[in-house]
Formats: structure tokens, C-alpha cells, sequence
């Protein structure tokens, strides 16, 4: 399956560190307060699902 993100682009890094910011186990989102996961959450996941995973980096956090 051909990729239209690419992984090193500035969308998918950007995309990663949104995540790493509104990521929460249960609950509320750390960031924005909404429930989790938040709407930039599941946007930023989004962007990461049509970008291949980098090989340093074997799965994506769940959001």
C-alpha cells in the first residue's frame, strides 16, 4: 500500500508530538480537557496511519 505521508515529513513529526500531548489513558486529555481520546487526537492519529511507521519505531502509541 502506497503511503501519502511520509514518515520524516514535518506532518507526520508534527502529527507525533500533537499525540504525545493529548495522549490519555481514560478520562480527560491532559492538554485541552476534553474526554479522551480528543479530537486532536484522533486527527493526529489519523495523519500517523497514512505515514509508514519509521523502523526505529515499531508501533504507535494508542490514543
Amino acid at each position: 500500500m502506497p503511503h501519502i505521508v511520509r514518515a520524516d515529513s514535518v506532518l507526520a513529526t508534527t502529527a507525533a508530538e500533537l499525540l504525545a500531548r493529548h495522549s490519555a489513558d481514560s478520562g480527560l486529555c491532559p492538554t485541552c480537557g476534553w474526554p479522551a481520546p480528543c479530537p486532536a487526537a484522533r486527527h493526529a492519529d489519523l495523519v500517523l496511519a497514512a505515514a509508514p511507521v519509521p523502523a526505529a519505531e515499531p508501533s504507535r502509541a494508542a490514543a
